[in-house]
């Protein structure tokens, strides 16, 4: 996790496939749960190296906030909002907007009631997405 910031985009890409692949067994799902960098570097990578990395990542990161509640506060802080509405709306894969729209489910109640308790006020409009 360390490192996939610096990695170019094949590598990366690579990366994200091993850290979904390795998220399906309980002990790497337990370490990558665990690392304090997992959850914003799969948030910073979401839209931003591949629709196949974006599809990887959010595939991980699903797994990781299904796993932690630590992990979904974390995704709610490290500002997932805005990217899983974007790969949504975007020409992603399908599998992609799928992982998407289950994480967006997973992490309704973790956000701050102040974001989404009014809409008519938008106390959180940097959360909200023109279409």
């Amino acid at each position: 996790m360390d490192r996939l910031a610096d990695f170019e985009k094949c590598d990366a890409e690579r990366a994200l496939v091993t850290i979904e692949l390795l998220c399906r067994i309980p002990e790497g799902l337990a370490a990558f749960a665990g690392h304090a960098l997992t959850v914003p570097q799969l948030v910073k990578t979401i839209l931003k190296i591949s629709d196949r990395a974006t599809e990887h990542a959010a595939a991980a990161l699903l797994a990781v906030c299904s796993e932690s509640e630590e992990c979904r506060r974390e995704a709610v802080v490290a500002r997932v909002l805005t990217p899983l509405l974007l790969v949504v709306q975007s020409d992603c894969t399908e599998r992609a907007k799928r992982k998407a729209k289950m994480l967006l489910k997973l992490l309704r109640d973790s956000w701050p009631q102040d974001c989404v308790g009014n809409s008519d006020d938008f106390a959180c409009n940097e959360l909200v997405v023109p279409l």
